[in-house]
């Protein structure tokens, strides 16, 4: 087993977004991390894969959802960060937790810094919780900021 990693050391950070309140809590987290470390940020989008049998019908609905989630990860960007030459930019299908997972597989990243609701509970059994899922299936460090 490999020890953890220092956190001043991560330079290879991802930081999924829903674009909610809640998700900003990670996103600053990681500017900070940034500024002191100049690590390299990812910024992911994870949207819902079109339905099989329906992608036709939706493709211009799901080519909208994407320039859009586009426009709002680049706005984040700008807003949070400086030298956008160390930040990137994802957006990719699929279920959450499992994107997130494999995304930062494929990214080789060191740490996904991931929002919580804290929610517990009945509302916690029957809504999940996508930080709870990242944090037993990554292969990397987890590091959840709560709202």
């Amino acid at each position: 087993m490999t020890p953890p990693s220092i956190p001043g050391f991560w330079k290879k950070v991802l930081v999924p977004t829903d674009f909610s309140e809640c998700s900003l809590a990670a996103l600053k987290t990681a500017a900070r991390l940034h500024q002191s470390t100049d690590a390299e940020i990812t910024l992911l989008h994870v949207t819902e894969p079109a339905h099989e049998g329906l992608r036709i019908q939706t493709e211009d609905l799901h080519d909208q959802m994407h320039h859009d989630a586009q426009a709002r990860l680049q706005n984040l960007a700008n807003e949070h960060f400086t030298g956008q030459d160390r930040i990137r930019l994802r957006i990719v299908e699929g279920r959450p937790a499992d994107a997130i997972c494999a995304t930062a597989e494929e990214e080789e990243s060191e740490v996904i810094i991931i929002p919580t609701h804290g929610h517990s509970g009945l509302k916690h059994m029957l809504v999940g919780s996508v930080a709870e899922k990242v944090v037993r299936q990554a292969v990397c460090d987890v590091l959840v900021v709560r709202q």
